[in-house]
């Protein structure tokens, strides 16, 4: 078993269809996924450094780290919702989100990672709300298309 069947056999979600299709390559596929949990491990781990601040007497700091913790924990349930097997409906949220077309992932992620960096600028809220909306980046790259992403990145770099 070569390498890259054993990473899209771990990020592979049983008894599902392909929803983002044939024509994206297998690392951008998985990629996004995994890209999408370590953003979410991130955003919860500087969400709760945030709501620490309340010690220097930031308001805007603690609501900023509560949503993004709200943030990561939505993406962790959309990403890998084998994390929440205690709830019962996360499945059937998981593939309500997944039947939906890709872009709709890259707006809700990028919706939710905003309000954190605006409410407490700072590295904490930057770093984990950034993986996010770069999360939701790859997901509207891929919502574009094999050629179209390909055409973007030619000529931006």
């Amino acid at each position: 078993m070569s390498f890259a069947e054993k990473i899209t056999g771990l990020l592979a979600r049983p008894n599902q269809q392909d929803p983002i299709g044939p024509e994206q390559p297998w690392y951008l596929k998985y990629g996004s996924r995994l890209l999408g949990i370590v953003a979410a491990f991130f955003a919860i781990l500087f969400g709760l450094w945030n709501v620490f601040s309340i010690i220097t007497l930031s308001v805007s700091c603690l609501v900023a780290g509560i949503l993004q913790m709200v943030a990561g924990f939505v993406v962790m349930l959309l990403e890998a919702p084998c994390c929440f097997v205690c709830f019962g409906q996360v499945n059937e949220i998981a593939e309500k989100v997944e039947s939906k077309p890709l872009y709709f992932r890259a707006g809700l992620y990028i919706a939710m990672a905003i309000p954190p960096i605006i409410l407490c600028f700072g590295l904490a809220s930057l770093f984990g709300s950034g993986l996010i909306f770069g999360t939701g980046v790859v997901y509207g790259m891929m919502a574009l298309g094999k050629n179209k992403h390909i055409f973007l990145v030619r000529n931006y770099i």
